[in-house]
């Protein structure tokens, strides 16, 4: 859990309001399963590195220990999903909170995240909750990826 330490981390907790949630393995020994976070970016250019300027939900961390990979063994209950499906649930009630506290041109629809390319696990797993890849994205060996939310308007 070193990442939360840099102070990279705490200035974007701080200065952008990134949330980020530690999720622990209560039924054993308390131990950190993973850690997720998410934010509301500025105005990036989307898709990069020459789209229109918009605003998006990014995730800027997700990880998995080692150890908890693969477990338990039934998917329906398996950490990884149940990580994506409360960061997915998070994700559309920001989106929603946007739509209900902001104008129009600064909604957001896209969830957004980087991802290393030689991690097939992570971009299975983004791609089986419609997780996309952005063409020709590839910035210090990380390939984008969006996913969109589909709010009700």
């Amino acid at each position: 859990m070193e990442w939360i330490n840099g102070s990279e981390v705490i200035d974007s907790i701080e200065s952008q309001q990134t949330k980020v949630w530690v999720y622990r393995n209560s039924e054993a020994d308390d131990s950190i399963v993973g850690f997720a976070s998410l934010t509301v970016t500025g105005w990036w250019r989307w898709p990069p590195p020459n789209g229109k300027r918009s605003r998006l939900l990014y995730i800027p961390q997700l990880g998995l220990d080692h150890k908890y990979r693969g477990k338990p063994r039934s998917p329906e209950f398996r950490y990884a999903n149940q990580i994506m499906e409360h960061l997915l649930g998070q994700a559309v009630v920001a989106a929603k909170q946007i739509q209900e506290d902001k104008p129009p041109k600064k909604h957001v629809e896209l969830l957004t995240l980087r991802v290393h390319r030689e991690n097939a696990a992570a971009q299975k797993l983004y791609q089986r909750y419609g997780f996309e890849f952005l063409p020709a994205f590839d910035e210090n060996d990380h390939l984008a990826m969006q996913h969109r939310l589909g709010l009700d308007s």
